[in-house]
């Protein structure tokens, strides 16, 4: 039993549950277990040092180096920064930035697949899997099944802490995984449209709706739905068709529940268009401070350190959310440097594979929209969970036959045998 436990099949599913967060306690999800993430991370980041000195095979690997830059060489950098110009210790600074270490689980999980050898349909399977824990943890959250820790307290804003009244209970249980998951769904849909597919998209965009209530990527999921059935109109319809359905099924039975939620929508759309934006006030404040700095960066304050930025400028202020001008707040100067060295090493990362399939192309939109979107998404200091494993898999992927990497489906002929063919997604 313990041997089955243990085996790499599941090592490697235990590792993308973990890396999804639906377990951990954070500081903007009130739910999960204490200090679980920072002890995944020590694990993640002690694997990955062993593996870098020992593992011959990665030791000539360009994306190895891109990993060790971004997963290793940027926190130590925004820490010694945040030392240097505002007077933080150095480990209060690779707290703050220890997410950048998740970039480092491209070795073991690189590692892991050369021992398992999954196709490119296990790979899938386990997102999938791990996509829904997120949904099912969340949801018991939302519904209360389990509760939430009242033992445990953060020094953030109430604002992005649940008690907004226009979001009220949210829980960012693994988003990134969500929308992995949901763009594998949409380009299974444009291959073939069926009831349960259609109904796990629906539990999707539920949780984006109930648990997270993420707005930008609210957008971003429909921007990629316009994106994957730009030549299927028809498909996009009868999806939408069966969806609507489902709806209306539901709205039968519990009418208030949907009236509640159009409420909520219109007050969220009138708080976005009427409020003053947080984000413009924390543009300004991070302009004005790296110039007066000589642009030579600033780092990050740790919440931990002295009430990190709450005491520097206000309780509204958060690199997280500003993408790019979060970077440039770190590290002045450097900052074109560093994003060009993120995306074109991530493109070239993926031009590697030839491969094509559902999780290959759900990783190249989901990177296109963090590139289209550079003021909004954090990829770069905050991606590593996704960037460091998609790393993996393209590479793995590219060094496979190709026959035994793509998604295969089946689609009879006109002479009435069944053939394969593989699909290639746009």
């Amino acid at each position: 039993m313990i041997r089955t436990l243990f085996a790499t099949r599941n090592i490697l599913l235990l590792i993308l549950l973990l890396d999804s967060s639906c377990l951990f306690l954070t500081d903007d999800k009130k739910a999960g277990i204490p200090y679980l993430r920072e002890l995944f991370i020590v694990v993640v980041l002690a694997t990955a040092l062993v593996l870098m000195v020992t593992w011959k095979r990665v030791h000539h690997s360009r994306t190895a180096v891109w990993i060790t830059i971004f997963g290793l060489g940027l926190p130590i950098l925004s820490a010694v920064m945040a030392h240097l110009s505002l007077g933080q210790p150095i480990l209060y600074g690779l707290l703050e930035e220890r997410r950048s270490f998740l970039y480092l689980l491209f070795f073991p999980f690189y590692f892991l697949m050369i021992k398992l050898q999954p196709t490119q349909r296990q790979l899938e399977q386990f997102f999938l899997v791990s996509g829904l824990a997120c949904v099912v943890v969340g949801f018991c959250y939302y519904l209360g099944v389990v509760p939430s820790n009242t033992n445990v307290s953060f020094n953030v804003d109430e604002k992005d802490f649940g008690n907004n009244p226009l979001r009220p209970d949210r829980y960012r249980i693994g988003t990134g995984y969500l929308s992995l998951c949901a763009f594998m769904l949409m380009y299974s849909l444009k291959r073939r449209i069926t009831a349960w597919k259609v109904v796990l998209l629906l539990a999707f965009a539920a949780d984006l709706w109930l648990i997270n209530q993420t707005r930008n990527v609210m957008v971003i999921w429909a921007a990629a739905a316009m994106w994957i059935f730009r030549d299927r109109p028809a498909m996009l319809l009868k999806m939408a068709a069966m969806a609507l359905g489902l709806l209306l099924v539901a709205y039968a039975i519990k009418p208030e529940f949907f009236v509640n939620q159009y409420e909520k929508l219109t007050a969220l759309v009138s708080e976005a268009a009427d409020s003053p934006s947080v984000r413009a006030t924390t543009i300004s404040i991070i302009l004005r401070e790296v110039q007066s700095h000589w642009f030579t960066g600033m780092g990050a304050l740790s919440l931990q350190w002295e009430g990190g930025f709450s005491s520097l400028y206000s309780s509204y202020f958060y690199l997280s959310d500003v993408g790019i001008l979060g970077v440039y707040y770190r590290f002045g100067i450097l900052t074109p440097f560093i994003a060009l060295l993120y995306y074109v090493g991530f493109w070239r990362i993926m031009r590697q594979c030839q491969a094509k399939g559902d999780l290959l192309a759900a990783f190249k939109l989901d990177f296109t929209f963090a590139f289209f979107n550079l003021v909004l998404s954090n990829s770069i200091m905050y991606g590593g969970e996704i960037s460091g494993i998609s790393a993996a898999i393209f590479l793995y992927l590219a060094r496979q036959p190709t026959a035994a990497t793509p998604s295969i489906y089946q689609e009879p002929t006109a002479n009435g045998p069944v053939q394969h063919r593989h699909y290639q997604p746009q």
